[in-house]
């Protein structure tokens, strides 16, 4: 359960950055 909850942080986290990188 924590792997797959840090998994979801890190996606998030990701996305985020991508989108303002894109921006």
């Amino acid at each position: 359960p924590e792997l797959a909850a840090a998994c979801e942080v890190w996606k998030s986290i990701k996305f985020e950055y991508e989108t303002i990188d894109t921006v």
